[in-house]
């Protein structure tokens, strides 16, 4: 079972359909909870969301091992900095590229401080 996540403050994600491959092959998904068939043994699983300005955001990888009837549970969790990697494991995964975005949202906040008193000190 692999469930992908997005952040709310990158809403715009929700219109675009994640990219996962298995062992190089294309398995269709959607945001939320997906089940997905996977044979014993190592699988590759790499995931991705396919963007059209970067070409692809959140782009992570990893290995699975599973015995036979077993499962895993992996979250993927979409970056909140486009030009961060992705997050996937067990649950729960943090959320990547936060700092990037909370230091770009400080520094926005400063330069719209600086605007103000400079247009009320003039």
């Amino acid at each position: 079972m692999l469930d992908l996540k997005y952040h709310w403050s990158v809403y715009t994600l929700s219109a675009l359909v994640p990219l996962i491959l298995v062992n190089g092959r294309h398995i269709p998904a959607r945001w939320g909870r997906n089940v997905i068939p996977v044979p014993p043994g190592q699988s590759h699983v790499h995931i991705h969301v396919p963007y059209p300005l970067l070409s692809r955001i959140g782009a992570v990888d990893t290995t699975v091992w599973l015995g036979p009837g077993e499962t895993v549970e992996l979250e993927y969790r979409a970056p909140m900095w486009m030009l961060s990697s992705g997050a996937l494991g067990p649950a729960p995964q943090k959320w990547p590229g936060k700092a990037y975005l909370y230091l770009v949202l400080v520094i926005w906040l400063i330069l719209m401080l600086i605007i103000t008193l400079s247009l009320v000190v003039d």
